[in-house]
C-alpha cells in the first residue's frame, strides 16, 4: 500500500514537473509595435494566442521545442525555443493586400462564417445585451512615431540634424504625455449605466479632473450595424448583408483546444463607396463568436487616424471584451520631423456577467468622479495596474511634471478651459466674449464689453454686467446679473437680472440657447432687422432634474417698445382704435429640455452632458397677466398674453445612406397679441447677403409672413462622401427641404409693418454641395433652392435662391 501511494504521488507529480512555461512578446520586426492575437503553435501541443499587448505564455512538456508563429499580413516564423524566456519575437511584415477573388465552385467559405456570426450577435454581444459589472485600468501615452529602423541604423541617425537628434533622445527617455485611469462600471440593458472614476493621473497636471471623460471605458461593439469612431459612422463588417459590401478572405484555420478559430481578413469591396473599415476577425466556433477584432478606417481623414483592437474571453457562457487597444495617429502634429501618435490600453477585470444590479446603483450621473480620485497614492495605483510602470513611464511623470510647473501648464490649461465656455479669465474676473462683437440686421455692427466674477472670488455666486453699442440703431445697451450657486457646478442656480437691450420681434428662443454667429444656425441673425427695445428685470431658477431633463422657471417684468414704425391697432370703442407701440408685461414662464438617454458627467466643481442619439425636445411656455409684478412706481403687466413654443430635433445616421437631420418647430400665441409676441417665421432670402442658413427658409424673404400659430419642418440629408471622394476634392451633397404651415386670426391689429398672413403651406427644396473648397477645418460650398406651392411668386426668377454655404469640413 505504501509503495502504491508513493507511485500515485509520483505519477501525479510527473506532468507537473515536466510542464515548462515558455513566454515572450510578439512584435513587428521593423517598428517593434506589439502584435496582438499572434497564433503560437508548439510541435505536438495546443496553440495559444498572444494577448492585446503581444504577450504570450505557452506550456510545453520539455525544452527545446519548435514553435510556429503565424499572423495575418506577416510571414510565418519557425523558432526553436531552448529557454523559457524568448524575449521579443520579431515577425516580418509581408507586402500582401486582399485581392478580389472569384470562387468558381461554391460560395466564399468566409461568407458562411460571417453570416453565422451575425445570426448569433445578440447572444455573443454581452456588453450590450447582458447586465454586467467590472473594474477597469487604462493607460494612454502620447509620443512620436520614430521608425525603429532609423533608431537601429547608427549612420542614418548620425546624419540627422541636431534638432532631430535631440528629439529622438528625448523620445527614447520619456513619452510626451501619460494618462492613467481606473473605473468601476455597472450596466443594465438596454442603456442604464453608471461609471465611477476611481483614480485619474495625468502627467503635468495636479488636477486632471477636466479630462475625466477620457477615463470612460465606453467602447464600440463590432456587432452593431454601425460603428461610431469620432464623428463618423462606419458600416460594421458584421452588419446585415455585410458580405455585399465587404470582401472577406479566410486567411487561416487554427485549432484551439476543442474549438476551431477562423482568421478572416476584411476590407470594402472594390467599386463600393461607403465609410468602411478594414482589419481582421478571429471567429471561435464556440458560439460562432468574435474572439479578437482589429478594425481601422480604410482611409485617414483630415490627418487623423485610429486603429482599434479588442480581445474577448468566455465568461459565464458568453463572450465579453477583456482588453482594448487604441492607436491614435495625429499626422498633422509633429515633433520635429516625427508625427505624433497615441497608444491607449484598457484592461477589464473583476467582470461579473448577469450581475444582480439594483436600479438605485445606476441613479444619478452616468460618469462621476470625486476629488479623491486625483489623490490616490502609489499603493492604490499598484493594486490597479496590470503591470508595473516602466522606467520610461516613470521618467515621463517626473519630467513632464517638472516641465509643467516651470511653464505654468496647468494654469494655462484652466485658462483655455474657461475660454471654451465663452469667457476669458483675468484674475478673479472673466471677460464675456459673447459681448465683444455681434452683427444683425437691426443693430448692424455691435461692439461691447462684458465682465463677470469667477471662482477665484467665490464658487457660490457670480456677479456680472455688460455694455454694448449698435452702430446702425445708434443706441446703447447694458445690463447686469447675479447668479447664486448653492451647489457649484451641480445646481440648482438662481439668476437675477436686469437689462436695457433689444430683442427680436416675433422671434423664438429656448432656454440655454446661445445667440450669435458661432454656429451655422446663427447666420440667420444677418437677416434679423425687426427688433424691439426692451427694459426687463426678472429671476430664473434652473436645475437639472435628471440626466435627461433640465427645467427653467422664470418670472419677468418687461417694458417693450417698437421704434421702427409698428403700431398695434386695438379697438377700444365703436369707431375708436388705440394705436400703441409700447407693451408692458408681467409674466411667468416654464422651460424644459428633455433628451432621452442623454448622459451626464459630474466631476469636482462642474458637470456637462454627452449628447444623445435620440430626439431632443425643447419646450417654453409663457403666461402674462394684467397687473402682475406691480412694485411701487413700477407698473404691472398691462396685457394677458399666452404663448407656448416647442422644438424637436434629431439626427439619424442611416446605414449606407448618410446623415438625416430633422428639426420641427411649432408655436401658438394669443391671437390678439402684439406683433412682438407672434411669429415672423425664419426667412433668410436677401440677394445682397447670399448665405445659406440651416433650419431656416432659404427662399422666404425676411419678415415675409406672420402667424399666431405655426408649424415648420426642416429636413437635411447629407450623403457625406458616399457618392464621390477624391484624395483632395471631397464634395458633400446635401438635400434640403423646408415647409411651414400656420394661420393669423387677426391681421387687422397690426399696422406699420408689411407682412403676409401665413395661410395654406409654404414649401421649398434644394441641393447644396458643401466642401467644394476647403481651408483647414472650414468648407465652402454652394446651394440652389426652389420655392413652390401656394406661395409661388409670379416671377420665376424670384422663386430661385442661389447661396454660398459655410461649415466645418471633416
Amino acid at each position: 500500500m505504501r509503495a502504491l501511494f508513493i507511485l500515485l504521488i509520483a505519477m501525479r507529480a510527473m506532468p507537473l514537473a515536466a510542464q515548462v512555461e515558455v513566454h515572450g512578446r510578439a512584435v513587428d520586426a521593423r517598428t517593434s509595435e506589439p502584435l496582438a492575437f499572434v497564433h503560437v503553435l508548439p510541435a505536438g501541443g495546443s496553440a495559444v494566442t498572444s494577448d492585446i499587448d503581444g504577450r504570450f505564455v505557452i506550456r510545453v512538456s520539455a525544452l527545446p521545442v519548435a514553435l510556429r508563429f503565424s499572423y495575418v499580413g506577416y510571414a510565418p516564423l519557425m523558432l526553436e525555443a531552448s529557454e523559457a524566456n524568448l524575449g521579443l519575437v520579431r515577425l516580418e511584415r509581408t507586402a500582401i493586400a486582399l485581392q478580389e477573388a472569384v470562387v468558381v465552385a461554391g460560395e466564399n467559405p468566409a461568407h458562411r462564417i460571417i453570416r453565422r456570426v451575425h445570426a448569433n450577435r445578440k447572444a455573443n454581444d454581452a456588453m450590450r445585451n447582458r447586465a454586467h459589472r467590472y473594474t477597469s485600468y487604462s493607460k494612454l501615452v502620447f509620443t512620436a512615431n520614430v521608425d525603429s529602423a532609423l533608431l537601429a541604423d547608427a549612420d542614418s541617425r548620425a546624419a540627422l540634424d541636431t534638432s532631430d537628434q535631440r528629439a529622438i533622445d528625448f523620445l527614447e527617455k520619456q513619452h510626451l504625455l501619460l494618462i492613467e485611469s481606473a473605473t468601476r462600471k455597472s450596466f443594465v440593458p438596454p442603456a442604464s449605466e453608471k461609471e465611477e472614476v476611481l483614480a485619474l493621473r495625468v502627467s503635468g497636471l495636479e488636477d486632471p479632473s477636466m479630462l475625466a471623460l477620457m477615463a470612460s471605458t465606453k467602447t464600440f461593439s463590432v456587432y452593431a450595424p454601425q460603428i461610431q469612431i469620432n464623428e463618423r459612422a462606419y458600416l460594421s463588417p458584421i452588419g446585415p448583408n455585410s458580405t455585399d459590401r465587404y470582401l472577406f478572405m479566410l486567411e487561416d484555420t487554427l485549432l484551439q483546444g476543442r474549438d476551431t478559430v477562423f482568421v478572416i481578413a476584411y476590407q470594402p469591396r472594390k467599386g463600393t463607396r461607403f465609410d468602411g473599415l478594414k482589419g481582421v476577425l478571429w471567429v471561435n466556433t464556440d458560439g460562432y463568436a468574435l474572439e479578437n477584432v482589429i478594425a481601422e478606417p480604410t482611409e485617414r481623414d483630415g490627418g487623423t487616424g485610429v486603429k482599434l483592437q479588442q480581445r474577448f474571453e468566455r465568461i459565464k457562457g458568453t463572450w465579453f471584451p477583456v482588453q482594448l487597444n487604441t492607436f491614435i495617429y495625429l499626422d498633422f502634429v509633429h515633433v520635429n520631423r516625427f508625427k505624433a501618435m497615441g497608444v491607449g490600453r484598457t484592461y477589464l477585470k473583476n467582470i461579473e456577467v448577469d450581475a444582480p444590479i439594483a436600479r438605485k446603483e445606476l441613479r444619478g450621473p452616468e460618469l462621476v468622479m470625486d476629488r479623491l480620485a486625483i489623490k490616490r497614492d502609489v499603493t492604490f495605483w499598484n493594486g490597479l495596474r496590470s503591470d508595473t510602470l516602466s522606467g520610461k513611464e516613470l521618467r515621463t511623470y517626473h519630467t513632464i511634471d517638472s516641465m509643467s510647473k516651470a511653464e505654468g501648464l496647468e494654469r494655462k490649461l484652466k485658462w483655455v478651459e474657461r475660454l471654451a465656455t465663452g469667457r476669458l479669465p483675468m484674475g478673479p474676473i472673466d471677460l464675456r466674449l459673447d459681448q465683444l462683437l455681434r452683427y444683425n440686421g437691426y443693430e448692424g455692427l455691435r461692439l461691447g464689453v462684458g465682465l463677470a466674477t469667477n471662482d477665484k472670488l467665490t464658487r457660490y455666486a457670480s456677479l456680472g454686467g455688460y455694455y454694448a453699442y449698435g452702430f446702425a440703431d445708434k443706441a446703447s445697451k447694458y445690463g447686469g446679473d447675479l447668479t447664486l450657486k448653492p451647489r457649484p457646478g451641480i445646481g440648482p442656480e438662481l439668476k437675477l437680472y436686469y437689462d436695457l437691450d433689444v430683442a427680436e420681434s416675433g422671434g423664438v428662443a429656448f432656454p440655454g440657447a446661445r445667440i450669435g454667429l458661432a454656429n451655422p444656425d446663427g447666420y440667420r441673425w444677418l437677416f434679423v432687422d425687426r427688433m424691439d427695445r426692451q427694459e426687463r428685470m426678472g429671476a430664473e431658477l434652473a436645475w437639472r432634474m435628471s440626466s435627461a431633463l433640465k427645467v427653467w422657471l422664470g418670472a419677468e417684468h418687461n417694458d417693450r417698445e417698437n421704434l421702427r414704425g409698428y403700431r398695434y391697432a386695438e379697438p377700444v370703442a365703436e369707431g375708436v382704435t388705440l394705436l400703441s407701440n409700447r407693451f408692458i408685461t408681467g409674466s411667468v414662464s416654464l422651460g424644459a429640455r428633455f433628451a432621452f438617454r442623454e448622459q451626464l458627467v459630474r466631476v469636482p466643481g462642474r458637470q456637462f452632458i454627452i449628447p444623445s442619439k435620440w430626439p431632443v425636445l425643447h419646450v417654453r411656455a409663457m403666461q402674462a397677466f394684467e397687473g402682475l409684478w406691480a412694485l411701487g412706481d413700477l407698473p404691472g403687466g398691462q396685457r394677458a398674453i399666452s404663448r407656448i413654443d416647442v422644438m424637436v430635433e434629431q439626427r439619424f445616421r442611416l446605414r449606407m445612406l448618410g446623415d438625416l437631420s430633422l428639426r420641427a418647430l411649432g408655436g401658438m400665441a394669443s391671437d390678439d397679441a402684439p406683433y412682438a409676441f407672434l411669429y415672423n417665421l425664419r426667412g433668410t432670402f436677401d440677394r445682397s447677403v447670399p448665405m445659406a442658413t440651416p433650419n431656416a427658409f432659404e427662399t422666404m424673404r425676411p419678415n415675409e409672413f406672420l402667424a399666431d400659430r405655426y408649424a415648420t419642418l426642416h429636413v437635411r440629408h447629407s450623403f457625406g462622401h458616399l457618392l464621390y471622394e477624391g484624395k483632395k476634392f471631397k464634395p458633400v451633397p446635401v438635400l434640403v427641404a423646408n415647409a411651414a404651415w400656420g394661420a393669423l386670426a387677426r391681421p387687422e391689429l397690426h399696422r406699420g409693418y408689411d407682412f403676409t398672413p401665413l395661410a395654406d403651406g409654404f414649401y421649398e427644396a434644394g441641393l447644396q454641395i458643401d466642401n467644394l473648397l476647403r481651408s483647414g477645418f472650414t468648407g465652402l460650398g454652394i446651394g440652389a433652392y426652389w420655392r413652390f406651392g401656394p406661395h409661388t411668386l409670379p416671377e420665376t426668377i424670384d422663386n430661385l435662391a442661389v447661396k454660398a454655404s459655410i461649415g466645418l469640413a471633416f
